[in-house]
């Protein structure tokens, strides 16, 4: 994009710059020509000593005005100097017009150190205009040069969001529409699409973990994929470690040599601690390379476990609501721990079951898409829980805020008025956090008879 050049025209308030040689011819010719016009006009008193004006103090006037203090003296002296000539050949010397020779003196002066005064001001203004122009292209090229870099950003990242709430809500979204409940190719190539949208990677595959070894074919890929070979140190560190390790984390600084082609290896590991499956990253944009894009897909890679887990799992003794509650308060956990992202639990314990039902249709109507909910009904009344993923303390009494304002808008009554006892948590660790949600459990007590837990 080009960059507009500054104008090399002359304004129209400055000046050309005149020679010396110029100036002098100048001056001379004014001065000059005033002695020529007061012999024609007037050759018995060329100077105009007995008129009501001093005709002659036009020229170091217009000289001081044009060229300054210096070059109106010099033609204040010559006009004294052919004065005193004069009176030299009429004879009189001796009646010099000293109050004359003043007063030519004081105009003559004094216009040209005005000229010289106002000269310097604006010498002053066009030193500052100068500086200023510069600046101005100074920051004209480099606003060129941000705008050409945003916009190249902006068309590499065209697509993608940076909110890891939106990836999470899309995340669910897309394998919610894959087929099959395992890890099978279809899921794992929805996964990879993930993965692929919001890392910007160009080569990976996804291979299968069974068994306590990876599997060497991959179940889905991306671009031009290599099998990667299962005793591929990057790999077997990754698997060791059972976390994300890429050749620029604490690999690089255990290896004195880096003979891999891999770039990351991002393990899908659910809340329990179960590894179902590697990311195996070959190529991906420089930008895009850097840790936190590493951690970001880490954490859908965790989510992903969770979800390939929760729905291969059967339901024992709890509904799938109150399983899907505590995975994804354990997933949180692991969050919390391993990335310190924030996260929330908020338990509403209502002992009447018309004002649960009035209260859990309140809170469904203010969900965000994140939120889980669910309800447990025992024989000391119904307890609601909310779990608010990525929520900071602050978030959650706004949301309690909200709840309270939707309560009195809708109903016309608080949580005071339903009877209904609040506590919340904020997520540190899974161990933590489920430990929370047994206590809270155990005070509502076993589930009623014929109402489901």
């Amino acid at each position: 994009m080009a960059v507009p050049e500054q104008t090399q025209e002359q304004s129209p308030d400055q000046t050309l710059p005149v020679s010396r040689s110029a100036r002098w011819l100048e001056m001379l010719l004014v001065t000059g020509l005033c002695f020529g016009l007061g012999a024609w006009n007037r050759p018995e008193d060329p100077f105009y000593l007995a008129a009501s004006f001093p005709w002659p103090v036009i020229a170091p006037l217009l000289v001081g005005l044009r060229y300054g203090f210096f070059m109106a003296l010099v033609s204040a002296l010559l006009i004294l100097a052919g004065l005193g000539a004069y009176l030299r050949l009429q004879g009189t010397v001796g009646d010099f017009p000293y109050v004359w020779t003043i007063g030519l003196l004081a105009v003559s002066l004094l216009a040209g150190e005005f000229r010289d005064f106002w000269d310097r001001q604006r010498e002053k203004l066009q030193a500052s205009n100068t500086y200023y122009n510069q600046r101005l292209e100074e920051f004209t090229r480099n606003y060129y040069l941000l705008k050409v870099s945003h916009d190249r950003l902006e068309q590499q990242l065209a697509g993608s969001s940076n909110s890891l709430r939106e990836a999470l809500r899309r995340l669910y979204g897309d394998l919610a529409k894959a087929e099959g409940r395992d890890l099978d190719r279809n899921r794992a190539q929805a996964m990879l699409q993930v993965l692929v949208r919001y890392g910007q990677l160009q080569v990976a595959g996804l291979h299968a973990v069974k068994q306590g070894r990876v599997e060497p074919e991959p179940l889905a890929t991306v671009g031009r994929y290599q099998t990667v070979s299962p005793s591929d140190p990057l790999l077997l560190h990754a698997f060791e470690e059972r976390t994300m390790v890429s050749i620029q984390s604490e690999y690089r600084q255990r290896h004195e040599t880096l003979n891999t082609d891999l770039l990351a290896a991002i393990p899908l590991i659910d809340s329990e601690g179960r590894l179902m499956a590697f990311c195996l990253v070959e190529a991906m944009p420089f930008f895009s390379f850097e840790s936190r894009s590493l951690r970001f897909l880490a954490i859908l890679a965790g989510h992903m476990a969770d979800m390939i887990s929760e729905q291969a799992q059967t339901p024992a003794h709890e509904t799938a609501q109150w399983r899907t509650l505590r995975r994804h308060i354990a997933r949180v956990g692991v969050d919390a721990s391993e990335h310190g992202l924030p996260g929330a639990v908020l338990a509403i314990r209502v002992p009447e079951a018309s004002s649960a039902r009035t209260l859990s249709d309140q809170i469904r109507r203010i969900r965000r898409g994140l939120d889980i909910i669910a309800e447990h009904h025992g024989e000391y009344g119904c307890l609601l829980v909310v779990l608010m993923p990525l929520t900071d303390e602050l978030g959650a009494q706004g949301y309690l805020q909200r709840l309270e304002d939707q309560l009195r808008q809708q109903l016309g009554m608080s949580l005071r008025d339903l009877q209904a006892e609040v506590r919340n948590l904020q997520i540190d660790h899974p161990g933590q956090a489920l430990a929370w949600l047994d206590e809270m459990q155990a005070l509502t007590g076993v589930p009623e008879a014929g109402v489901p837990s």
